[in-house]
């Protein structure tokens, strides 16, 4: 364990971020499966009530152990406009799954890296060129290839998809300047306490709030505990490497949603979801990969 948590500690920062990045996509791919399991029992705010009380509870004890620190933060009114877009983004993806096919719906979801990557432009100072700029067109454009509008019919759970992808994009840029701030346990907490009233309104505005049994109640720890993880790791990853960099392991979440879906639900992929999916990550890499040569070409250039 020694051994690897020092070759870990020696990886560069946007390595070490993507690595965090896959193990987030791990964990947000059993939340998936969980909440289209009780997509049928509780509505979206109910699950996202659930979601934040549990996921409370399950921080108890980094309480005990950091105590008042988890608190601190100078950045409160950052926290609560993250937590805003969100939870916008949870109940309106929570939704989503209850209806759309899970391979269409983690596809408009790569749309993410490519929202956070105009965003992480506007509002962090990455540096553009032109040919960033082509690729993420050519990313929307696989947008487009999923939603096929005027050939399909686009339904209120695929946008409700991209509503989804739009607010997790800000939520990744508002993660990225908190991160000098507050830790990775401050802002999960934040998250979840942030979220718990928004949750209640949401529940209430969808039709009833409900207790569930005793047989649900595993269930909604579960979807706690996957979806409070994610979001520890992907903190972890936006606070060790750039945000345009470490979002593309985001990617591995298509396969693997995808194959759950197909073993828990018999639900088979939709093949132009995995077309302009493909499309999108395609567009990511060779902005990573521009990123890579700009970084190598900086530290090569004398001073």
């Amino acid at each position: 364990m020694h051994t690897l948590i020092r070759w870990f500690a020696a990886r560069p920062a946007n390595v070490r971020g993507l690595i965090w990045c896959l193990l987030a996509a791990i964990t947000f791919m059993s939340m998936v499966m969980i909440v289209r399991r009780l997509s049928t029992e509780f509505n979206a705010g109910e699950l996202a009530f659930w979601r934040a009380l549990f996921g409370l509870l399950l921080l108890a004890p980094v309480l005990m152990r950091t105590g008042a620190k988890i608190f601190r933060t100078k950045k409160i009114s950052l926290h609560v406009l993250r937590n805003l877009m969100h939870f916008v983004a949870i109940a309106a993806w929570y939704y989503a799954i209850s209806g759309i096919n899970l391979s269409v719906g983690m596809s408009l979801q790569f749309s993410v890296p490519i929202i956070t990557i105009i965003l992480a432009i506007v509002f962090l100072g990455e540096r553009v060129s032109a040919a960033r700029w082509a690729a993420t067109a050519a990313g929307f454009a696989g947008v487009l290839i999923i939603l096929r509008p005027g050939i399909e019919p686009v339904t209120i759970f695929a946008i409700a998809a991209m509503v989804a992808a739009v607010g997790y994009a800000g939520a990744n840029i508002a993660t990225k300047m908190l991160s000098p701030d507050s830790n990775s346990d401050t802002i999960v907490f934040y998250m979840n306490a942030i979220h718990l009233p928004l949750a209640l309104a949401t529940a209430m505005l969808m039709g009833g709030f409900s207790i569930p049994s005793l047989g649900q109640l595993p269930w909604l720890v579960g979807v706690a505990a996957s979806a409070t993880l994610a979001h520890w790791l992907l903190a972890q990853a936006l606070a060790q490497g750039d945000a345009s960099v470490v979002i593309i392991g985001e990617f591995s979440k298509l396969p693997l949603v995808t194959i759950g879906a197909f073993l828990f639900f018999g639900e088979a992929p939709v093949v132009w979801a995995w077309l302009g999916g493909a499309i999108v990550f395609a567009t990511t890499l060779y902005i990573v990969r521009l990123e890579t040569r700009a970084a190598k070409t900086t530290v090569m250039t004398p001073d």
